[in-house]
């Protein structure tokens, strides 16, 4: 029963996150905090063209199918992305440390190189991609 309300309170979470004021967002890209790394932007505050950096904490999680789990992820800014990534037996620790399954819980800090996907997430919010979907840090 608690899960089901949990389920239905995200749900109606998600659709009022994706009522919006129909007003431009853009983002100046100088703006932005860039990755020395790799020279892509870190944390936007809301999707940008091309591929940036995500990290924040797990506040959602499907991992069924296993080969395409579904992340929803909070960055420090509270902005919500939701991201479809690669099998859970290739997710690993950014020490390369293999996880289990108990591993997948909410409150786990991550870190993935993002772009945008043609599909759109629960509420309609868009779904990001990502092959390098990296858990930086487990909760206890």
């Amino acid at each position: 029963m608690k899960r089901v309300v949990i389920f239905v309170g995200l749900m109606v979470w998600g659709v009022g996150c994706s009522v919006g004021g129909g007003e431009e967002t853009a983002v100046p890209l100088d703006s932005l905090t860039i990755d020395e790394a790799t020279g892509l932007p870190i944390n936007p505050p809301d999707v940008i063209d091309g591929a940036f950096i995500l990290e924040g904490e797990v506040v959602a999680a499907t991992l069924i199918p296993q080969d395409k789990p579904l992340f929803k992820v909070r960055t420090p800014e509270g902005v919500n992305f939701q991201i479809s990534v690669q099998p859970v037996s290739d997710i690993l620790m950014a020490d390369g440390t293999e996880l289990t399954a108990l591993d997948f819980r909410n409150g786990i800090i991550v870190r993935a190189t993002v772009l945008q996907a043609a599909d759109v997430g629960l509420g309609g919010e868009p779904v990001l991609t990502s092959d390098d979907f990296t858990v930086l840090m487990l909760v206890e």
